[in-house]
């Protein structure tokens, strides 16, 4: 009987946090002020993009941080010849040192390792399978550069690994003080910020550039909480997504932001 009681009461304590939860993500999907402070900040952009001085939001047509396009007549007419896309292996040259001191901690003592030539893997071929997996990709994926081809290269600049343990310490704690405990998330939540930029495979001349932060996504639990790259995994699919998105829809479509929360437990 006593078991029962208290499985009872745990179960309503979590529908309590539950719909807690519930109510503050509705309220923040309501205000494009709130998406935009509880999204991941932009991060600096790197050497990688020779167009930075000239990149600016865009979010009204696609939701990065920051991006730029060629407006030239010329270059926009030999785009639109182009029927193919080679994306090239990930660029990690650029890639910046941990910089959340849980992550960090974690990593010397063995717990966690920076497995940033995975992801960059795994960046590359999720944007390969958007188009690939696509009903109407605007472009058809190759193995190397041709006269008819776009090239995508790609840059990991910032790949700070979620912290397993502390989210543990989190998770314990909404138990014992309820949701406000999720503020410490601002110690335990991983990034990944990746730059981009399309150019005429033939002729070198630079056509697209973009830049993008993603951090762990607001949620009460997850299971992608404990694995630490599990986060970066879905701001990798959801960018390629975003991307694919984008070459194949005109000037005036907007593609969707993604959200800042889940309430999906995996």
């Amino acid at each position: 009987m006593l078991v029962q009681v208290q499985s009872s009461a745990m179960g309503k304590f979590l529908l309590l946090h539950l719909l807690t939860l519930c109510c503050l993500l509705t309220a923040g999907c309501q205000s494009p002020t709130a998406q935009r402070f509880l999204k991941a900040k932009p991060t600096k952009v790197s050497p990688f993009l020779d167009k930075r001085p000239l990149m600016r939001t865009t979010r009204d047509r696609v939701p990065f941080n920051f991006a730029w396009r060629n407006t030239s007549p010329s270059v926009q007419a030999q785009v639109m010849e182009r029927t193919e896309l080679y994306i090239a292996p990930v660029e990690l040259r650029y890639l910046q040192p941990i910089s959340k001191a849980l992550a960090r901690w974690e990593m010397q003592n063995g717990w966690t390792q920076r497995k940033e030539r995975e992801m960059a893997y795994q960046l590359r071929l999720a944007f390969a399978q958007a188009f690939m997996k696509s009903a109407r990709p605007r472009y058809r994926i190759v193995m190397r550069p041709t006269a008819r081809s776009l090239t995508l290269e790609m840059a990991i600049t910032e790949l700070n690994p979620t912290s397993v343990r502390g989210n543990g310490v989190k998770l314990a704690a909404k138990f014992l003080v309820g949701p406000i405990s999720g503020l410490l998330g601002v110690f335990t939540k991983g990034n990944i910020a990746i730059e981009g930029k399309v150019s005429l495979s033939d002729t070198h001349t630079a056509v697209f550039q973009f830049c993008d932060n993603e951090k762990d996504k607001m949620t009460f639990y997850n299971a992608r909480d404990f694995q630490p790259y599990a986060h970066a995994q879905v701001a990798i699919a959801e960018w390629a997504a975003q991307f694919e998105e984008f070459t194949r829809t005109m000037p005036d479509h907007r593609v969707k932001e993604s959200k800042f929360f889940t309430l999906m437990p995996w």
